[in-house]
């Protein structure tokens, strides 16, 4: 079962205990021990009066052997009532995303229960399970205490953290917000991440703000390379297009490529892309596809696809999981149905790894929640070259959440908030250009045409062609040295 665990490193945790303005007599919460290295850095700097949680038993009975002397137990932090508050609290808190949280049901825990309790319920229902913990650790605190915790730093953008930023600085104050790269965690673990120092209460201080990453074991401040301008367009993306995710089974082990040899069973199976590398260049023309399992209330179930369905349903019912078809199973629901949709658009996968491309997907191909799939407003090739530019890619860039080793992840609403040059001031033969370079890009997949898309589109701006040309590339370029 995942518990969300990502171990600190020992060099990072004995950086932020060090962060503490705290005399050795003060009293330490570590919530969510793990494998024990804020525990080992609270000794190294002389805290003695340390007490600490985990849930994992394993990982308790072998820390509680190293450090005797600790007030430790192996119990759930979110559920436990303190009957003291703590000088100081640190912690990396569990990285569960908000849907995987109902998975922890065998220790009594899902958002249900959390709920319940009075602390979390400002907390918006898409809360990461590090907010619990942290809102959890702030009550925990002494008025004016001392909170140093660890955690993804893309709650600066998501929807769901703009609600927990202003709950939190309603609680707390800002001392020193410390973004952090390089060998952060024991393991590689693709996230950015950020160090906050907060102070319990309204404390008259100023805020300071870092950036730093580690080299060889130290800690160094991070050099950046200024990328400056903006882009003067103000069409808005929705005027030209919608976008939605593509299909999520919900089961790929079931419902992705599934072994079926029967002629008549061939109906109910679909062609779907699953990932960007079965694409090759800019169009699904030549895409390599699995096989959608997609039996429909129209479609004839046989022998052989009502024994496979039995099979799965045996097996859900078995195991408890996944949850929703669980559920669905049993209310008697027709729990193993899926409707392919239109995905005739332009298809743009959700993970950045190195180059951006938007796929022109006008075959229609399904694809799986791995992709965006984008639907024109506006001609499809217009639109196609209206995002395959640097322009665009800029904006996307600046926008997207880096999750280490060069990875950039865009959200839907990162897509949504695009703006276009306004294509009723665009003259004719432009727009025939346009279309042309865009069809050229989708048929021969030459990475040079989105030069030539670029320069066209330059006309219409005030940031020419050479300048988004080189901001694109140094912000590229950023992101993959990290």
């Amino acid at each position: 079962m995942d518990l969300g665990q990502v171990f600190t490193n020992e060099n990072v945790a004995e950086y932020m205990v060090s962060l503490f303005n705290l005399n050795n007599t003060a009293t330490i919460l570590e919530p969510c021990f793990g494998a024990g290295a804020f525990l080992k850095a609270c000794m190294n700097q002389g805290y003695n009066n340390v007490t600490g949680y985990e849930l994992d038993e394993t990982l308790y009975k072998e820390v509680q052997e190293k450090y005797p002397d600790f007030a430790l137990h192996n119990q759930d932090f979110l559920c436990t009532n303190f009957e003291i508050k703590y000088d100081g609290i640190i912690m990396n808190p569990p990285y569960i995303r908000q849907e995987k949280i109902d998975d922890l049901h065998s220790y009594n825990i899902t958002k249900d229960v959390l709920r319940q309790n009075h602390l979390f319920a400002k907390l918006p229902r898409t809360a990461n399970m590090y907010m619990y913990f942290i809102f959890k650790a702030i009550d925990a605190l002494k008025s004016k205490g001392e909170l140093v915790v660890i955690f993804p730093s893309s709650w600066l953008q998501a929807r769901s953290g703009r609600i927990f930023e202003k709950l939190l600085y309603s609680e707390c104050t800002l001392k020193q917000q410390i973004h952090i790269s390089g060998e952060v965690f024991e393991k590689d673990a693709l996230v950015e991440v950020v160090i906050l120092k907060l102070i319990k209460g309204k404390v008259a201080i100023e805020s300071e703000t870092k950036n730093l990453e580690i080299l060889n074991g130290q800690f160094v401040d991070k050099v950046f390379c200024a990328v400056n301008g903006t882009i003067d367009f103000n069409m808005r993306f929705e005027k030209y297009a919608r976008v939605r995710r593509g299909l999520t089974t919900g089961f790929n082990t079931m419902f992705i490529n599934p072994v079926l040899k029967n002629e008549s069973s061939k109906k109910a199976l679909v062609p779907i892309i699953s990932s960007p590398k079965s694409i090759d260049g800019y169009s699904t023309n030549t895409a390599e596809t699995d096989i959608l399992f997609a039996p429909t209330n129209d479609i004839r179930l046989n022998e052989e696809i009502m024994t496979y369905i039995s099979f799965w349903e045996n097996h859900i019912l078995q195991t408890g999981t996944p949850k929703i078809l669980f559920e669905k199973i049993r209310q008697g629901v027709s729990w193993y149905s899926i409707r392919p949709f239109d995905s005739r658009g332009i298809l743009f996968s959700y993970f950045v790894r190195n180059d951006m491309k938007f796929i022109d997907n006008s075959l229609g191909t399904l694809a799986r929640d791995n992709f965006y799939i984008i639907y024109p407003r506006i001609d499809h090739m217009l639109l196609f070259a209206l995002l395959n530019n640097y322009y665009t890619y800029y904006q996307l860039e600046k926008v997207g959440k880096k999750y280490g080793a060069g990875l950039l992840k865009l959200q839907r609403y990162d897509i949504e908030d695009l703006k276009f040059l306004n294509i009723d001031t665009i003259s004719e033969n432009d727009k025939i250009r346009l279309s042309e370079l865009a069809m050229r890009l989708s048929t021969d997949g030459d990475e040079s045409l989105i030069s030539e898309i670029t320069e066209v589109i330059a006309t219409y701006s005030d940031v020419n062609f050479k300048e988004i040309t080189n901001q694109y590339n140094e912000i590229k370029r950023q992101r993959l040295e990290g």
